[in-house]
């Protein structure tokens, strides 16, 4: 079985083959475990062994490994749709909606497939199953009455509570204020011939700058818009372009930046869009990995040095051992 790079198919992705290599190989994962306890010399490592045999051959394991698939194979598209560099953001706004559509679905009426699919899995590996009906029985104090049933807490306190997490999380990163942030801003696209333009849209879009574009700005916006994608469209330079920074670039090469002021000062406001894209979660993924826990006394001035080596790999590859020793030579002497 061939697992799929993170370069291949996204971090998410990968995560979900993962999670599909540990369910396909789950019977050999648990022999080798065995082996481990019963040959390994060390003894801390055979009661590691031992503790994850055991919780491997549990329900709750068996539960939660298959809610975590679950949960991975609906937000995997929209994630693989965020992690593009050139991001379409009025289709990838349409599958955040769909997304959250399919989590809600999940949330109401997905409980009964994630236990059949639990039930199906421990009757393949000879794993005790859990009747919902009886009582609860918390691992950490065997002997203390919960009072609740099995059912209560898989479905309430584990299933119900993770999705409910995650629709949060959807409302909170993509409220109704930034998803209408996102689509207005798609509509400055010059690929395909600027196919996603849209001068509603963009007035739209100016409006939630009212520190930028007062009232006189946004009517005149509205007139300019309709001879700004008929210059742009009509001049053979800007027939290639892909993205917004490659539009706001050429738009100064031409000198139409002058032309069309508003236009242009909306496409900066574009650029600078506080969002986390797939850009900045890559620079935030790229921190947790600097920022180790050995790592954490770090100060800021040295992780962010830091972090322009790691994230930057292409501009980093190009500068040459000669350079690093002569700019240690030129740094005053320090004491270690």
């Amino acid at each position: 079985m061939r697992v799929r790079s993170k370069k291949e198919a996204g971090y998410e992705a990968f995560v979900v083959d993962g999670w599909n290599s540990l369910v396909n190989l789950f019977p050999t994962i648990v022999k080798v475990l065995a082996v481990v306890e019963n040959e390994d010399k060390d003894g801390k490592n055979r009661e590691q062994a031992w503790g994850l045999q055991v919780y491997f051959q549990s329900f709750a394991f068996v539960f939660y490994l298959h809610l975590m698939l679950t949960v991975l194979a609906t937000t995997n598209t929209l994630s693989i749709a965020l992690q593009r560099k050139d991001q379409d953001i009025v289709n990838a706004m349409n599958c955040v909606r769909a997304t959250r559509n399919h989590l809600e679905e999940l949330r109401r009426d997905g409980w009964d497939k994630v236990l059949a699919e639990a039930y199906a899995f421990c009757e393949k590996h000879d794993i005790v199953k859990l009747e919902m009906d009886e009582a609860y029985v918390d691992p950490k104090n065997i002997r203390k009455k919960t009072g609740i049933t099995n059912k209560h807490h898989f479905q309430v306190e584990c299933f119900n509570v993770v999705l409910d997490w995650l629709l949060q999380e959807f409302d909170s990163r993509f409220s109704e204020t930034t998803s209408q942030l996102l689509v207005c801003s798609g509509s400055l696209n010059p690929r395909d011939s600027f196919r996603d333009f849209d001068a509603e849209r963009l007035v739209s879009l100016a409006k939630l700058y009212p520190k930028d574009f007062d009232s006189k700005d946004l009517r005149e916006l509205d007139h300019v818009l309709s001879f700004y994608i008929s210059d742009v469209r009509g001049d053979d330079r800007f027939s290639n372009l892909q993205t917004i920074a490659e539009l706001s670039q050429k738009m100064v090469e031409t000198g139409k930046d002058k032309c069309y002021l508003l236009v242009y000062w909306l496409l900066k406001l574009v650029l600078v869009l506080p969002v986390a894209t797939a850009t900045v979660e890559r620079i935030f993924s790229a921190m947790k990995i600097v920022k180790t826990y050995l790592q954490n006394c770090m100060g800021d001035d040295y992780m962010s040095h830091s972090l322009i080596c790691y994230v930057e790999k292409l501009l980093m590859a190009k500068v040459t051992n000669d350079v690093v020793v002569r700019r240690f030579k030129a740094m005053a002497q320090r004491k270690y």
